[in-house]
């Protein structure tokens, strides 16, 4: 059994993007989204007070809810789960997934598809064959992050296999969110497939990030002027002013 879960909040662009809804629906067992907003506790202590602008009663306001509800309405395989208040972090929201996750099965190929980020059926089977494979629990891989429709960056930022997103699942709960390890963790290896991340595409989410990710303050403002830059290469501080890492770029594919 192969199963995907998402953790989502004002994620309607990311939905219809591709029509990647429809490719989660047709690939996985079952999908477990678990929407809503989160305090700055746990593993994402790091961010800052979410602004109530972002969200109301915890609820997102860009139409996410209804989309979700009128998907669960068509599809058996989707399990929504709307917040009832803000959540009390990251943390709580992934293990409400696997609260959910558990009434279904006690062992998957457990997925963490991020609402941005984008997979290829190909590449989801190649790893799974590869974790069992090597005999291992977990697996993390490389990403493309996109920072406009063209644009990804390139180097350090980006450049490490460290995102965790395939589980040999047994039944375990996270440890924490970020980065996604579940208690009991076990073997992690690397799989050479690269992630289509779209983490700074949407104009929408680049504004939130700016307010809500600590040490991001002039990230919208560099956003906005890479969109006119014609120039390319450009350095990862174009658009992160306060990156400390060398060799990162942003690059024009």
């Amino acid at each position: 059994m192969r199963i995907a879960f998402t953790i989502i909040l004002n994620g309607i662009n990311h939905l219809k993007h591709n029509n990647y809804y429809k490719f989660l629906i047709d690939n996985f067992d079952y999908w477990v989204v678990i929407e809503g907003a989160s305090n700055n506790n746990g593993s994402t202590k790091w961010c800052k007070m979410m602004s109530n602008k972002w969200h109301k009663n915890g609820k997102s306001i860009d139409g996410t809810i209804d989309f979700m509800v009128d998907l669960k309405n068509k599809y058996s395989n989707i399990i929504f789960v709307e917040s009832d208040g803000i959540w009390n972090s990251k943390d709580s929201m992934v293990n409400r997934a696997i609260e959910e996750i558990k009434k279904l099965t006690n062992k998957c190929f457990l997925w963490q598809i991020d609402i941005d980020e984008q997979w290829t059926i190909e590449q989801i089977i190649k790893s799974e064959k590869e974790l069992i494979n090597n005999g291992a629990k977990s697996a993390r891989f490389y990403v493309n992050h996109f920072v406009g429709d063209d644009l990804i960056t390139n180097g350090d930022y980006g450049g490490e296999a460290d995102f965790i997103r395939l589980w040999d699942w047994r039944g375990e709960f996270f440890a924490s969110h970020e980065p996604p390890v579940l208690i009991n963790n076990g073997k992690n290896i690397i799989i050479n497939e690269k992630i289509n991340h779209y983490s700074y595409y949407f104009e929408d989410d680049v504004k939130f990030k700016d307010e809500w990710y600590t040490n991001h303050d002039g990230v919208y403002e560099g956003w906005k002027k890479l969109k006119k830059e014609t120039i390319f290469p450009q350095p990862i501080t174009y658009l992160f002013p306060k990156f400390v890492g060398k060799n990162s770029k942003i690059i024009k594919l």
